[in-house]
């Protein structure tokens, strides 16, 4: 007699006549049932999602934070998780989790859209106020991650530490980046870019 999740396991894997998100719906509801750790079971299950997600070719990159969903409408969710076990009512736990991802991504794209029109307005303001510290090269970079710092402009090429150290004072003195100890290393942080980030949560 095979165990219950042995049965789950190859419905997930083997099943192709359901829909990818209802599969992932199904996949979800089952990990979550199973709980097959001490600690770290919601957590995990949410991992799994973007890996279903990503091993179905409906997400390329793990760049949607469905968590934020759950964790906003927690008590929603663990009625729905109860309504399954207990009454058999998968319908409205489906619908939870199609709404979980069709609310993410709308919000996903929404940051997406928010981060590209300033990364084009900045580039815009660096090249027309510092057309010697402009490169598309430098863009990228202070656009990678909410701050840099001297090595990640010279891992691209961009010069000497003297060299991008002038390019962050003068972006700095132009309102671009502000620049922040932390240990003994500087940072610049884009705060433009940080405030999308911070700021544009779903529900605000």
């Amino acid at each position: 007699m095979y165990p219950r999740y042995f049965y789950e396991c190859k419905f997930i894997n083997e099943n192709e006549s359901f829909d990818p998100l209802i599969k992932m719906a199904l996949l979800h509801y089952q990990f979550e049932a199973i709980h097959p750790f001490a600690d770290g079971n919601g957590r995990t299950g949410r991992i799994l999602l973007l890996l279903f997600l990503k091993q179905t070719g409906l997400l390329d990159i793990p760049a949607i934070y469905l968590s934020e969903y759950i964790i906003q409408h927690k008590n929603d969710y663990y009625r729905c998780l109860r309504e399954v076990t207990e009454n058999q009512n998968w319908e409205d736990f489906i619908l939870y989790m199609l709404e979980m991802v069709e609310s993410t991504a709308k919000h996903g794209l929404k940051r997406l859209e928010q981060v590209t029109q300033l990364m084009e307005s900045t580039a815009e303001s660096i090249r027309n106020t510092l057309p010697k510290v402009y490169s598309k090269e430098l863009i990228e970079v202070i656009f990678r991650l909410p701050y840099t710092k001297r090595q990640s402009l010279m891992d691209v090429g961009l010069g000497t530490p003297k060299t991008v150290g002038n390019y962050l004072s003068a972006l700095e003195d132009k309102g671009f980046l502000n620049s922040k100890m932390v240990g003994k290393e500087k940072l610049y942080l884009n705060t433009a870019l940080m405030k999308i980030l911070e700021h544009s949560s779903l529900y605000q």
